[in-house]
């Protein structure tokens, strides 16, 4: 066969290949973890609603500070209302976990709550999100 007769030409595009796709992916990856974290800041929002704004309608100077007024209230809007759907939010998950809690064997509520306390973690480092508190019993040392 003659395709077996270039099999190291084969081989290398197959691992230039190979190695653009995962570099790709892990840059796209990154790339949308950072723009996901940025977003869900009031003062990114306010910034990047002011540039957008300002790129397409040519404020004048006397009309910057005026939408930049109205842009940070409804910012601040959007903040609150967030943040209250947050905390709805963690509290539904909450309860949902006692009412799992339940139903499980002793030996199931143990890793339960582990990735529960694993799960709570992870919001608070990468979000800065505190969940409410539960009404486990806290585990004997």
């Amino acid at each position: 066969m003659k395709i077996f007769k270039h099999w190291k030409v084969i081989l290398a595009l197959l691992l230039v290949f190979s190695a653009g796709a995962v570099t790709g992916s892990v840059a796209t990856m990154l790339k949308c973890k950072y723009a996901f974290e940025r977003g869900f800041t009031v003062e990114n929002w306010n910034a990047m609603t002011m540039k957008v704004l300002q790129k397409d309608l040519q404020l004048t100077a006397e009309q910057q500070p005026k939408v930049r007024a109205i842009v940070e209230e409804t910012g601040k809007q959007f903040g609150e209302s967030f943040g209250q759907a947050i905390k709805v939010s963690g509290t539904n998950m909450v309860a949902s976990w006692l009412r799992i809690d339940q139903v499980l064997t002793p030996e199931q509520r143990v890793i339960h709550h582990r990735k529960c306390g694993e799960f709570r973690e992870k919001l608070k480092a990468g979000f800065k999100i505190e969940l409410p508190p539960d009404s486990w019993p806290k585990p004997q040392p």
